[in-house]
């Protein structure tokens, strides 16, 4: 791809949930390793609810080709309370296999407490299109989901990094790494696939600001 190419980054608006629920379609969901492993296909009604939760907190971001307004990467977060319940029932079995996944990756501690705060910014879902990709979107996507984190007077973030080139974007932005789950110890059979250094593991990463 050139590198004539400029983008930029600004919230996510209600009329890009077209363009994003294509990107989580066709990008994030085809080419994540392990809803790949999983062979997970249900994810249109799935996309869909993400991008509405993500709609109402107004905290997530978009990259977009300056010249085209295409966008080309997403930061989808949420806004996550101490004690709040977390509502991860799935109507898809693989969905909810991959959801009981990111829960126990927490099992070791109480990420509120060990940040000592109460409100934290969840880095849920970063995608960037392939077309668009080696431009450090990514890292920028984090970035800015940080700064604004702070205007609103939130004090950390955390996120569950699948593969170890997000876990390189979250270190860029200062995150750390507070647990790991190594996905064949977790379930040999469903998960024999992920068996690669670059994506044989999920990290749990979080950042005080």
């Amino acid at each position: 791809m050139s590198s004539s190419l400029t983008f930029n980054i600004r919230l996510l608006h209600e009329n890009d949930h077209d363009q994003v629920l294509s990107l989580l379609l066709n990008s994030f969901f085809k080419d994540e390793p392990i809803t790949k492993c999983l062979q997970i296909t249900e994810t249109l009604e799935f996309a869909k609810n993400i991008i509405t939760g993500c709609l109402q907190d107004q905290c997530s971001f978009v990259a977009f080709n300056t010249e085209t307004n295409q966008i080309v990467g997403i930061c989808l977060n949420e806004i996550k309370h101490k004690n709040q319940r977390n509502e991860t029932i799935q109507s898809d079995e693989k969905l909810g296999f991959l959801f009981q996944l990111f829960a126990d990756v927490h099992k070791n501690l109480n990420i509120f407490d060990k940040l000592n705060a109460d409100t934290l910014l969840h880095v849920f879902i970063i995608s960037v299109d392939k077309r668009a990709r080696g431009h450090g979107l990514a890292s920028s996507l984090i970035e800015k989901s940080i700064e604004y984190a702070k205007e609103l007077e939130i004090v950390g973030a955390f996120a569950e990094a699948t593969n170890l080139i997000s876990l390189k974007c979250f270190k860029q932005q200062q995150f750390n790494i507070l647990d790991e789950l190594i996905y064949m110890n977790y379930d040999s059979k469903r998960l024999t696939n992920l068996n690669d250094e670059n994506h044989d593991r999920c990290y749990l990463v979080a950042r005080k600001f």
